[in-house]
This record gives structure tokens, C-alpha cells and sequence, in this order.
């Protein structure tokens, strides 16, 4: 008899710890945006770049879990760490030939977007949903209406001050997109500080093997269900070989945010919706 209630309590605990997760992650995760403060280390990044803060978000899916209510909340968030750069890797809305967008939803959006604040720029790449042929239109005008640059296979050059120089360079989506590494990479110089952005991860298989210093990525959502020493339970196609933290290939740093929404399902298990904020330092 006693054996038998040690196994009936050890049952019912085991069975409220998994409810308590799935409650965990339904009710609360969704909506609590994790910060991942982060140092990115660098002999190429010199004083005056000490100690810049950079922001990367990706993956909104605005439009069907994603409301206003959700978002605002995430980025008062984010705000309060007054990043210098923002940068957003793609998805902005979820999939639109599902969930329609009407002229509330795209207001409703450019005021959430609009409230993101970056005092040195914001820039974007295009995720696969964002390549529809009838969301591509509103999509590029909500970023511009939020000063978003929108980066298509191309960089630029950032300055602080007026000195030394990072290059950002954005390319197109692997999935649904039509990247162009050698045309992104025209006229970069590799001694300088040099970050990609771009929506799914596995894209950096195509990539120099050296000369690239960061890599940051999202598409995987870390497979919105994960588990210790597993990961991600749900990898897509983009993000198979890379789909959830940090990863060093040759000496490339890639980051893969787990993004800001939800898809398929409303829930986040071990895969907390994701803000990083980069600090470049001098190594």
C-alpha cells in the first residue's frame, strides 16, 4: 500500500509539473519578452564603437496571436534599454492568406512599429511572409512609415561620430526570398567590423568563410517548443542546421533569436519570445 501512494505522488507531481509548464507556456511566455543582454568582442571594433548598443528583434507575426495589446508591451521593453541600432530580421506579419489584413491591422501596426526607438537608424530584412505578393506592397510601406531602412541584398556603412565604421549588410530570405550573397558583399571591407542580417539562419552556409564577424538571424522561433540538452522540437526549412542560440562556424558568430511571436500554436515552451541587446566592445 505504501509503495503503491509513493507512485501515486510521484504520478501527480510529475503531472502537475508538466501542466504547470504547458500553463507557463500558454498564459505567460507568450507575452514576456526575455532581454539577452550579450558583449560581441572584437579587435575590429575600436573606442569610439565601445560600448554600442545594438537591438535585434525578428519574427512579429503580427495579425493573428500578435495583437497591439502583446506588442506594445514588448517594445515598452525594449525601450527602456534605449538601444543606438535596431535591427528587425523579418516576419512581420503571420501568414496572410489565412489572416487578412485590413486597414486597422496596418494602422494599428505603424503605431506599434513607430514607438520603437533607435537613435542611430532601424533596419529591416524581409522574412518569407513578408514576400507575398499581397502583403510585399504593405509591408515595405509600414517599414518606411516607421523608418525602417529596408536592406535587399545590400549594405551600408554605420558611423559613430563620424569615425570608425561597421558594415551592415542585409540579405534576402533563404525561404520565400531570392538572397544574393555577392551582391550584398560588394565593396565590403573585411577589416572593419562587418554584420549580417538576415531572416533564416541556415543562409550562412552560403557565406565567405571568413571576413564575416556576426551573423543574426530568426525564422526558427528556437522551435517555440524546446527542450534542456534537445532544442528545438519544430525545425524548419531554413533553419535545420541552426535553429535555436549561438553558434561559432570558422570565425563567424551567429545568433538565432527566437523571435517576438507565435505561429501555428500560441505557445513557448523553453523558447521565450527574444530581444538581444548586442554591446560591441573592443577586445
Amino acid at each position: 500500500m505504501k509503495k503503491f501512494l509513493k507512485v501515486l505522488l510521484i504520478l501527480i507531481l510529475i503531472i502537475s509539473l508538466i501542466s504547470s509548464v504547458i500553463a507557463y507556456g500558454t498564459f505567460v511566455s507568450v507575452s514576456s519578452i526575455s532581454i539577452v543582454n550579450q558583449k560581441i568582442s572584437s579587435t575590429k571594433i575600436n573606442d569610439d564603437m565601445n560600448d554600442l548598443k545594438i537591438a535585434f528583434i525578428s519574427d512579429i507575426h503580427y495579425n493573428h496571436f500578435m495583437n497591439k495589446e502583446r506588442l506594445t508591451k514588448m517594445i515598452e521593453r525594449i525601450n527602456a534599454f534605449k538601444p543606438d541600432i535596431l535591427l528587425f530580421g523579418g516576419d512581420l506579419f503571420d501568414d496572410p492568406t489565412l489572416y487578412p489584413i485590413d486597414e486597422n491591422v496596418t494602422k494599428e501596426l505603424a503605431e506599434c512599429l513607430s514607438q520603437l526607438q533607435a537613435d542611430y537608424g532601424k533596419f529591416a530584412v524581409l522574412g518569407e511572409t513578408d514576400h507575398h505578393e499581397s502583403v510585399l506592397p504593405i509591408v515595405e510601406d509600414l517599414l518606411f512609415q516607421a523608418d525602417f531602412e529596408l536592406l535587399k541584398n545590400q549594405n551600408i556603412q554605420l558611423t559613430k561620430e563620424r569615425s570608425s565604421t561597421i558594415y551592415l549588410i542585409g540579405i534576402d530570405s533563404l525561404v520565400g526570398g531570392n538572397p544574393d550573397v555577392e551582391m550584398s558583399l560588394q565593396e565590403v571591407d573585411t577589416n572593419a567590423f562587418t554584420i549580417v542580417l538576415t531572416h533564416a539562419p541556415d543562409l550562412i552556409s552560403q557565406l565567405p568563410s571568413n571576413g564575416i564577424d556576426l551573423v543574426l538571424a530568426g525564422h526558427s522561433h528556437g522551435g517555440q517548443i524546446a527542450l534542456p540538452f534537445i532544442g528545438a522540437l519544430n525545425k524548419k526549412e531554413g533553419a535545420l542546421s541552426y535553429s535555436k542560440g549561438e553558434y561559432w562556424i570558422n570565425q563567424t558568430q551567429l545568433i538565432v533569436s527566437n523571435g517576438m511571436g507565435t505561429t501555428d500554436t500560441d505557445i513557448r515552451i523553453f523558447a521565450d519570445p527574444q530581444c538581444h541587446i548586442l554591446r560591441l566592445t573592443n577586445k
